[in-house]
């Protein structure tokens, strides 16, 4: 699996801030009130002395969510992604990381949890980054 469908069903099977229920696309955003995808957004290519391919993917967890005038809801939204951030912090610490073809995952970082990207009256997207360094595997 690449990384993007690696990193995608992982989130999905492992994290418990994504509800099961709510569609969680790839490269792709709906309408549906409360939705997720996640995105490329780049990856780098370093070769060791030894031939070995280090990968650096960028990617990027976006939610679309209910928003609005009231408080409560925002709020939710702002939770969910500081909790989010903890999550994978604590996903990091354990080493859980998902398992990408071909490579081995080094480390997994998220930077810039909750940025909102856009919104109207009733929906707000908002998004989160994440790093995963990774390391070919050995044949």
């Amino acid at each position: 699996m690449n990384a993007l469908d690696a990193t995608r069903a992982w989130l999905r099977a492992q994290c418990p801030l994504i509800d099961k229920t709510d569609r969680f696309n790839a490269n792709y955003l709906g309408s549906q009130a409360t939705e997720y995808t996640l995105c490329t957004a780049g990856e780098t290519h370093r070769e060791d002395i030894l031939g070995i391919d280090h990968v650096t993917y960028k990617l990027t967890f976006v939610a679309q969510l209910p928003y609005g005038a009231t408080l409560k809801g925002n709020i939710a939204a702002a939770d969910f992604f500081a909790n989010l951030a903890n999550w994978l912090r604590g996903a990091e610490r354990a080493h859980n990381y998902p398992q990408i073809a071909g490579y081995e995952v080094e480390k997994i970082e998220a930077s810039n949890a909750g940025i909102l990207t856009s919104a109207d009256a009733n929906a707000a997207r908002y998004q989160i980054q994440i790093t995963i360094h990774t390391k070919e595997l050995e044949a």
